[in-house]
């Protein structure tokens, strides 16, 4: 039998099997989320320290159950679920490791079984499997710092208004209800989640902690953090998150002058990017004859390769210079 056809059937086969643990584990879900919730609040213990899996996974201890619990777990499989967590998503970790199985199978064998078992149809075989894995990453990874960016967005206002319940005479519950009342998604699912905790039995440190762990958000850390803070040593926390919001103000204006100076050096790094690959495609185009060397000759592959190489390097460094922290 050809080899390539055996992997592009095993790949076939490793497709089908991710999605049948999938469905097989997620029969497991509901009845063991209702089982830890249970066993917490009968134990005497909070609903954050109840959880097998750390704070912020707690609703999704069930998550990892059944066959595929077996083979992944540990705490690579628990940052998966915080990451899932983080990226808004109702994906399941299960879910989410065959959905890339899935399409990495897909991606190997549609290529192999279009072009067929020439070098073409391997190499193509091949980019299409690591593309097609890596593009559930990609996406969850987009989707978290999306998120992100619009809790931070979020937190100057939702600070004023809890500024403004406290000043008032509001208790902090009471003030961090009523902001979750009039915010928006993701801060006001957060925040509801977070007083849900402390009404089940979770201290308030304790609910705070996994509100920032939960988040990944540096700014709701340092919000957190300031609050913790005047629990323990005392003061005005009213004052306190009205300087934090104005802080966080004025790293937003500072943020848009960056990104307003730096707009210029961004668009000239793409270009020389994008220059090389756009020219060679117009000269294969135009003279095919021209460019045929660099992919028949031994030099003219080494001289790819390099320039691959340091293409990439570039753009890498390009990217870390115009990454500015505020």
């Amino acid at each position: 039998m050809n080899p390539l056809a055996l992997m592009a059937s095993v790949s076939v086969m490793v497709t089908v099997l991710a999605l049948a643990l999938s469905l097989y584990s997620s029969r497991f879900s509901v009845g063991t989320q209702i089982r830890a919730r249970l066993e917490g609040v009968l134990s005497g213990t909070s609903v954050v320290e109840g959880s097998a899996v750390g704070p912020v996974l707690r609703e999704r201890r069930g998550l990892i159950s059944g066959p595929l619990a077996s083979l992944l777990s540990g705490e690579w499989l628990a940052k998966l679920a915080l990451d899932l967590e983080r990226a808004d998503t109702d994906l399941r970790p299960a879910e989410y490791i065959a959905i890339r199985l899935t399409l990495a199978g897909l991606g190997f064998a549609m290529p192999y079984l279009v072009i067929g078992s020439s070098a073409v149809g391997v190499l193509a075989a091949v980019a299409g499997a690591l593309v097609s894995f890596f593009l559930p990453r990609m996406y969850i990874s987009h989707r978290r710092k999306a998120r992100v960016d619009k809790l931070n967005a979020q937190l100057p206002e939702t600070l004023t208004l809890v500024s403004n319940s406290l000043k008032v005479g509001f208790g902090l519950l009471q003030s961090l209800d009523l902001a979750a009342q009039q915010m928006k998604h993701p801060i006001s699912t957060e925040l509801k989640r977070t007083i849900y905790e402390m009404n089940v039995g979770s201290s308030p440190e304790e609910a705070l902690q996994a509100l920032s762990e939960r988040s990944g958000s540096y700014d709701l850390d340092i919000v957190v953090t300031a609050i913790l803070v005047q629990r323990t040593a005392g003061g005005n926390l009213s004052q306190i998150l009205e300087t934090v919001a104005e802080t966080m103000r004025e790293r937003t204006t500072i943020r848009g002058e960056i990104n307003t100076l730096t707009a210029q050096q961004k668009m000239t790094g793409l270009v020389i990017g994008v220059l090389p690959v756009g020219v060679a495609g117009i000269l294969m185009l135009l003279s095919p004859d021209y460019l045929t060397v660099l992919f028949t000759s031994s030099m003219g592959k080494v001289m790819l390769g390099m320039a691959v190489v340091l293409e990439t390097i570039g753009i890498v460094i390009i990217r870390r210079i115009l990454s500015i922290e505020v």
